[in-house]
């Protein structure tokens, strides 16, 4: 494979970890946050 190739597969590979890994930390935190019963004032409860 030509190094575009590679270049090109590794960005598409990278985007999708990086995606995966924001959106489980974001769940993970807003999961931490219900848990501890933060008041934000933008969560109802």
């Amino acid at each position: 494979m030509s190094l575009a190739t590679l270049f090109a597969f590794g960005s598409v590979i990278f985007f999708i970890v990086m995606t995966g890994a924001f959106v489980y930390g974001m769940t993970t935190l807003r999961q931490a946050a219900d848990r501890d019963n933060y008041r934000s004032g933008t969560n109802k409860g």
